[in-house]
């Protein structure tokens, strides 16, 4: 018994020993559709693939490798020549490839193509018509899987990042023949039912056949005809959908949507510091520009007030002298007029004026003679007459008594 039984490396050996033994496989031609390209150390990994089965190929040769890496791209058909070998330390096999031929494009490709074209002529992926992302997102809206690893990446960056951005996730099937309409219905849900800021749609990596979901045209649509902007974060950096061009944003990975999508918490605050320290700024600036304006506008007022009081003052002069010269002339008038009435009374009351009128004065020792009782008969008296005066004695005195 113990004879029969094997190790596992020996069944491998034992199997890897028969398939190189066997000419058939030592120069076999192979033809499938490419998907799961990597170019890793100069050497070429990919897969071929039809509606039943795949296989897994390597090309070694470092030159026809980098040459191969630009040709075989995922969704061509291809023919490979080649040898199989088994990887002794897992049991799997795969084609040692040895020379490459096109054939044409694989259906998932022609039908991207297709759909692409299509959509391209209605301007489904026009830069011109793509939304920035608001910078600060309350809630962001998630569709994708419940169970992938997407789902838990975009959680942990939104934890480590801002855990008061809310995430709300609606859960759909990301691949197989359900996931289309699955997508769709959860785009539409968050479109109808949610206030979210950002919806982020997508899945982890895989083969062109897992992401073929993201390429098709109702998928596509709907990203288009959303309201509210559309991150796709469908598959790995080197991965590219129809989703990924529809999209407002594309990311290369769920993780890289999150970190766009979600500003740190620190970076706001240091964001919201640079504006305070730039709005206090502002405001001494501008309080300087209204100060020296409003000293400059009390220079200028300071300046048109002694104007103004000059000009009063002159103006007040002006009137005031006006007004004295009036007054002046007005109060000589009145002197004038009193005077021709004082000098009128005078020259009313003078002697000489009653000289003019044929009087004469008698003076008797130097004084006015009123009465004949001051004189006696021979007593010498002079009477002053208009033109000169007369010496005179008395006779005799006569009364009108």
């Amino acid at each position: 018994m113990d004879d029969l039984v094997l190790s596992v490396y020996e069944l491998n050996s034992y199997v890897s020993d028969k398939l190189s033994s066997d000419p058939f496989l030592e120069e076999i031609w192979v033809r499938g559709e490419v998907t799961d390209v990597n170019l890793r150390h100069n050497t070429l990994f990919f897969v071929l693939k039809d509606d039943a089965a795949s296989v897994s190929c390597m090309l070694f040769d470092c030159a026809e490798a980098i040459e191969c890496a630009d040709a075989i791209v995922e969704g061509q058909t291809i023919l490979v020549r080649g040898e199989i070998s088994l990887y002794r330390k897992n049991g799997n096999y795969r084609i040692i490839v040895k020379e490459v031929q096109q054939i044409g494009l694989g259906e998932l490709y022609a039908r991207f193509e297709r759909i692409r074209a299509r959509l391209d002529k209605l301007g489904v992926f026009d830069e011109a018509r793509k939304r920035k992302l608001p910078p600060y997102p309350r809630k962001i809206a998630v569709v994708t899987s419940a169970q992938g690893a997407a789902i838990q990446d975009i959680r942990n960056i939104a934890q480590r990042r801002n855990p008061q951005v809310k995430l709300v996730l609606y859960p759909v099937k990301v691949q197989g023949p359900d996931a289309p309409a699955d997508i769709v219905r959860g785009i539409e849900y968050f479109n109808e039912n949610s206030d979210a800021d950002i919806l982020i749609v997508g899945r982890g990596g895989g083969s062109a056949e897992d992401l073929a979901a993201f390429n098709e045209e109702a998928v596509v649509m709907s990203v288009y005809r959303s309201r509210i902007p559309v991150v796709s974060a469908v598959g790995h950096e080197t991965d590219f959908t129809l989703c990924d061009m529809a999209a407002d944003l594309r990311a290369p990975t769920p993780s890289a949507a999150a970190e766009l999508c979600i500003p740190a918490r620190d970076d706001i605050y240091s964001h919201i510091l640079s504006l305070r320290e730039g709005i206090t700024q502002r405001l001494f600036q501008i309080l300087y520009e209204k100060k020296t304006v409003f000293e400059q506008y009390r220079q200028f007022l300071r300046r048109d007030l002694l104007m103004f009081r000059i000009s009063h003052a002159r103006s007040l002069a002006d009137s005031n002298r006006e007004f004295l010269k009036n007054a002046v002339f007005q109060l000589y008038k009145n002197r004038k007029m009193q005077y021709n009435g004082y000098k009128g009374a005078i020259e009313n009351l003078s002697p000489i004026s009653a000289f003019e009128r044929g009087y004469s004065v008698a003076m008797y020792r130097g004084t006015e003679l009123r009465s004949i009782n001051s004189v006696g008969e021979g007593d010498e008296i002079e009477i002053i007459l208009k033109d000169g005066s007369i010496k005179t004695r008395v006779i005799r005195s006569i009364s009108n008594a």
